[in-house]
């Protein structure tokens, strides 16, 4: 059983570093700032997980689990990146915005494939980790959506986001 587990904590470190890997070559490749700086925290973000999922993978050789997990994004930290991105304008860049969408499709491949490992466990604090590694997965997805959203219509975005009243009050 702990074998098992072992090896899918090793395919999970894998998912994270390509998830770095892919967010630092998009921010490198990124047209505006805004973009670039989405990329940058969503890598710092999965070096977070990897941190953790390291700690398990030595306590699961070790024959104990105790681990705090502690919530790797720092929502502040996105919402600043949006604020400062309204003083630039984000420019509409084609390749930015291919980036983040192929950016959904890695985070939708690792939320489903921590959810299976969550189905198939029978442990419940293996159960309960894999749950949390794709809950945290599912929050990238949003914060790339909003990214998208962000550079298709900043004014559209800004709008939502703020709850902004159209009657004038």
């Amino acid at each position: 059983m702990i074998e098992k587990n072992i090896n899918a904590l090793k395919k999970a470190i894998q998912l994270e570093k390509d998830g770095i890997d892919f967010y630092l070559k998009s921010a490198n490749k990124a047209k505006n700032i805004f973009t670039k700086t989405i990329f940058e925290e969503l890598a710092r973000e999965e070096e977070n997980h990897i941190k953790a999922i390291n700690k398990i993978y030595e306590d699961l050789k070790n024959k104990s689990i105790k681990i705090e997990w502690v919530t790797s994004g720092s929502k502040d930290n996105i919402e600043k990146v949006f604020q400062e991105a309204l003083v630039e304008k984000a420019k509409k860049s084609k390749s930015d915005l291919e980036a983040l969408n192929l950016a959904l499709d890695f985070e939708d491949k690792s939320i489903k494939y921590y959810e299976r490992l969550a189905k198939n466990s029978k442990d419940n604090f293996e159960r309960r980790f894999y749950l949390t590694l794709s809950y945290e997965e599912r929050g990238h997805y949003l914060k790339i959506m909003d990214s998208i959203q962000y550079i298709s219509d900043p004014t559209g975005w800004y709008y939502v986001k703020e709850r902004s009243m159209v009657d004038g009050g």
